[in-house]
């Protein structure tokens, strides 16, 4: 039977590295056993960790790791280690990537440091969707450090040479020692009642005893509530504290704090002097363009002539003046004559005119024209107007 389905030795072992590796549950993860087998190479150390005789676990620790260390492991220790799970392709066998270790009582500390965290984490103070965003161009940052720190110098020395209108604020706080969460956790709410726009905690590296104080639970809760922007800067990349995983960004070490919370002022000085050279070729342009427009303009018949653009409307308003006048003077022509015809028509049906041609027109005594006998009752009073004057006379009588 023919077989199409199947994948390469080096395809497996690519699918297991990718499962074993993307695990977040093989990640920075603390286990506990008996160094076997520690041999040395140009790279680094290799060794086993095992449980007894039937439980072990290939190891590696680098040289970059293994140089802070603060002991020298030898076979037979008991530790606790901290590390990955990586797998090589080429043999299709796993190890343990480690990057730092403790003899087994300091590693009982490591393992309650691993509860707290995964507590910590479990109640979302490491979430990713609470940091908040570091301020681009900050007026205010303040400093949590150790007096007269080689931190603090750092830091001052590369926020000023970076971006010098920025106000330092310093916090001078205890970094190690049984007095020194106490005063992290005083500093930090001396920090947050000043109007800060970021805010850097840092210390230079040491052991993980030196560090202990960063890993104080009620330090980390105040930090997660803290409404200021915060970078974490303590110890160096190999070293990972409680306030590293609540901060709101971290760093390993105070430059690149110092780098992180501010913008580089010769970065910023090249891209204004490039979008001022910018706005002055789109200025040189558009005037450019503007002088060109205004030539044209200048060749219009206006320009040459103001009168040439009204002259024309000018001899317009003359002709029809004249029309205007004409109809004008034609229409009352027309009226006249119609008033003089009308005047005539009104002479003629004129009762005066009509007298005095000798004709007469006889009214009652209430002014009425009478045009018939009937109108009249004998007795009865009438006037009779003449062209020279009227007649008053009684209807004697009727024929």
């Amino acid at each position: 039977m023919e077989i199409k389905n199947y994948i390469t030795v080096a395809t497996l072992n690519t699918l297991i590295k990718n499962k074993l590796e993307g695990d977040y549950d093989l990640k920075n993860i603390y286990v506990k056993g008996e160094i076997s087998n520690w041999k040395e190479y140009s790279s680094g150390f290799f060794f086993n960790l095992i449980e007894g005789k039937d439980s072990v676990i290939s190891c590696v620790i680098w040289r970059n790791n293994y140089m802070y260390l603060p002991f020298e492991p030898k076979s037979g220790d008991q530790v606790v280690v901290l590390g990955s799970v990586s797998v090589y392709v080429g043999r299709g066998t796993y190890n343990l990537t480690v990057r730092t270790m403790e003899q087994f009582g300091q590693g009982a500390k490591l393992l309650a440091l691993e509860a707290l965290k995964k507590k910590l984490m479990a109640e979302g103070l490491f979430d990713p969707s609470h940091k908040l965003e570091i301020p681009a161009f900050p007026k205010k940052i303040g400093l949590i450090v150790g007096a007269s720190s080689a931190a603090e110098a750092d830091l001052i020395t590369n926020i000023n040479r970076r971006w010098p209108i920025c106000e330092i604020y310093v916090f001078p706080s205890l970094v190690q020692g049984k007095e020194a969460p106490k005063d992290l956790l005083r500093a930090l709410k001396l920090a947050e009642s000043y109007p800060l726009d970021t805010l850097i905690i840092a210390r230079g590296g040491g052991s993980n005893e030196d560090l202990d104080a960063f890993n104080d639970e009620a330090l980390a809760r105040e930090l997660y509530s803290c409404k200021i922007p915060c970078i974490s800067a303590v110890g160096h990349e190999i070293d990972t504290t409680l306030i590293d995983y609540v901060s709101d960004l971290r760093v390993s070490t105070p430059t690149g704090a110092a780098e992180a919370a501010t913008p580089d002022q010769n970065e910023i000085r090249s891209i204004l002097m490039g979008a001022e050279e910018s706005l002055d070729t789109s200025i040189g342009y558009l005037l450019s363009r503007k002088k060109e427009m205004l030539l044209r303009l200048s060749e219009r018949p206006f320009f040459k002539n103001p009168a040439s653009s009204y002259e024309k409307a000018i001899e317009q308003v003359s002709q029809l003046s004249s029309r205007l006048e004409f109809a004008i003077t034609h229409q009352l022509e027309k009226k006249a004559s119609e008033i003089t015809n009308l005047e005539g028509k009104l002479k003629s049906l004129n009762p005066k005119n009509v007298i005095s041609r000798g004709y007469s027109m006889t009214t009652n005594d209430e002014g009425k024209v009478i045009t018939s006998s009937t109108e009249i009752k004998v007795g009865e009073k009438l006037h009779t107007v003449l062209k020279d004057g009227i007649i008053i006379s009684t209807v004697s009588a009727k024929e």
